[in-house]
């Protein structure tokens, strides 16, 4: 799904513009943004916790060059999805089967 679908299904279901949803997605997402920026998480309930950690320097391979180089430091996000949202994948991909 991409974020035309995203927008269109949401209008729909909230009965709201497509522009009013896409200015509430926007903003949402800046926040969220701004909030991980300043190390700081935040939890979606019945979906997940978002955060950040560092990922420490490491040796890594590079296939192209055929030759071993240093990764620096970097800040990644990380994401821990509920026991909600586990249960609801679990059951889905059961009844599928």
């Amino acid at each position: 799904m991409n974020n035309s679908e995203v927008i269109r299904r949401l209008s729909e279901r909230l009965r709201l513009s497509q522009r009013e949803i896409r200015r509430l997605l926007k903003r949402s997402t800046e926040i969220f943004k701004k909030t991980l920026a300043e190390d700081l998480g935040f939890t979606i309930p019945e979906f997940g916790t978002f955060g950040t950690h560092v990922r420490q320097k490491r040796k890594a391979y590079n296939p192209h060059h055929k030759t071993f180089m240093m990764l620096p430091v970097k800040r990644a996000v990380s994401f821990h999805p509920s026991s909600a949202l586990k249960g609801h994948l679990k059951a889905q991909r059961v009844d599928n089967e």
